[in-house]
């Protein structure tokens, strides 16, 4: 009896099917997962890219206090353009007298003479939590998500 069981090919591949199909679907899972963090990751480097067009856009002046109204500006509308608080925005600005960084003031003037070139680097910090993550509670990925970042650096003058 237990000889012709083996022995019959019926419904072979229906036990194969039903042993790989958990894997295939998490497997199909885990790639949907990936490609959606992908995705959040390109929206804030979009908006950090955004941002730098408006700060091009925008021009720069010498004035510091119209300076740092338009850099807030920025901040502003990268959080929006990204869909996250302003304080998960960085605008950083940078001014180098040939080809030396200064960091005490970059809204100062470079000396006469000097090769001044003024850029703006923007960093737009989020998170995306997997589909998942409440699956497994104690998880960091389920209290914190997974970090993720998007930046644009471009010159003013």
């Amino acid at each position: 009896m237990t000889r012709r069981f083996f022995a019959d090919p019926m419904g072979t591949s229906t036990v194969e099917l039903a042993l790989i199909m958990p894997i295939l679907v998490l497997l199909a899972c885990m790639a949907g997962d990936v490609a959606m963090a992908f995705k959040a990751k390109i929206a804030l480097q979009r908006a950090a890219e955004r941002t730098g067009q408006l700060a091009t856009a925008g021009g720069y002046t010498n004035d510091t206090s119209k300076t740092q109204a338009a850099y807030n500006n920025l901040a502003a509308d990268a959080a929006a353009a990204a869909g996250v608080s302003t304080n998960n925005v960085t605008v950083t600005p940078t001014l180098l007298c040939d080809a030396t960084v200064q960091t005490a003031s970059p809204e100062v003037p470079c000396a006469d003479g000097q090769q001044t070139k003024r850029y703006v680097a923007i960093t737009i910090s989020g998170s995306y939590t997997p589909m998942f993550a409440k699956l497994m509670p104690g998880s960091n990925w389920s209290t914190q998500g997974i970090p993720i970042t998007g930046s644009a650096s471009v010159r003013l003058q």
